[in-house]
């Protein structure tokens, strides 16, 4: 689920790291918010917390803003679900419940974990946009890592946002 919007925001340009705890599934702890990504030299990670969720927000430079290439992370519980049914079940999520949007893809992703993407296109605000959403599953945790571009220029950032969903680090 794609979530852009003005909020309560602090920007982060270099993250810090504690690997002292991990999460497991079902030890009762909440996910690893202190996972990395790495995002190219001018682009700004702006962590933030939206009616309890917290999200990363991945913004590009003003020079990109013609495509305006984009992108955000928030975790969530699989449930107990495999990577296969997770992503089904959000793409079945996205195709049922915002109107304008049309599945394209779906594929595989080899990071430090195994997970899977999909890309899709759908409408926001009027404009038509080419999404990819990356589901990297980490101890009983969907890692979810949203990108988007302006109509017909996902070409010129896929490989960008491989490197992001590849660089993910818990």
């Amino acid at each position: 689920m794609l979530i852009f919007t003005s909020c309560r925001s602090q920007t982060t340009i270099k993250q810090q790291v504690d690997t002292s705890q991990s999460t497991r599934l079902g030890d009762g702890l909440q996910p690893n918010y202190n996972y990395t990504v790495e995002v190219p030299q001018e682009w700004t990670i702006r962590d933030t917390t939206l009616s309890g969720i917290k999200l990363r927000f991945l913004l590009s430079p003003q020079s990109l803003n013609a495509d305006h290439p984009m992108g955000n992370i928030l975790i969530a519980s699989m449930e107990g679900r495999n990577i296969d049914e997770f992503t089904t079940r959000n793409m079945n999520y996205l195709r049922l419940n915002m109107p304008g949007t049309t599945i394209l893809d779906r594929g595989n992703i080899e990071t430090t974990f195994k997970g899977q993407w999909f890309t899709y296109t759908k409408t926001q605000n009027g404009m038509i946009r080419d999404m990819i959403n990356y589901i990297i599953p980490i101890n009983g945790y969907a890692y979810m890592i949203t990108c988007g571009s302006n109509k017909g220029t996902m070409e010129r950032y896929r490989v960008i946002f491989d490197k992001i969903a590849k660089s993910l680090k818990n």
